[in-house]
């Protein structure tokens, strides 16, 4: 099978990384919306639980809504360079160049087979 290189360094498409970061800041405060909610009817140590996931929510929102995604980290694959051949023509005998027949076809209405020039229309 044939190598594959990557050729280029850039990052992440930016519009694409932005949607990201808005789906997955959308969703960490979401749960903290439902944490708040539901600290008026959770009882016990789980006000301990959801209080710290409104508390921490927020922050973890923040990181993952200011991390972009910075491509580039590696450099691209370059092929090894190829060997240059030699620039003389190969030589050809001259006695089957004599022998050698070259038929050039060309289609019927191409040559001009059904139509008339002005000389024609006598």
């Amino acid at each position: 099978m044939a190598e594959s290189y990557d050729v280029t360094s850039a990052g992440v498409n930016p519009v694409e990384d932005r949607a990201h970061r808005m789906r997955m800041y959308f969703i960490a405060m979401a749960l903290r919306v439902l944490c708040v909610v539901s600290l008026f009817w959770v009882h016990g140590w789980w006000v301990l639980l959801v209080g710290a996931g409104a508390v921490i929510l927020p922050w973890f929102a923040v990181l993952v809504g200011n991390a972009v995604a910075h491509g580039g980290e590696h450099t691209p694959d370059a092929p090894e360079p190829l060997q240059l051949e030699s620039g003389e023509p190969e030589a050809v005998e001259p006695s089957n160049v004599a022998n050698e027949v070259i038929v050039i076809d060309v289609a019927p209405e191409r040559r001009g087979a059904g139509r008339q020039t002005p000389g024609d229309a006598a």
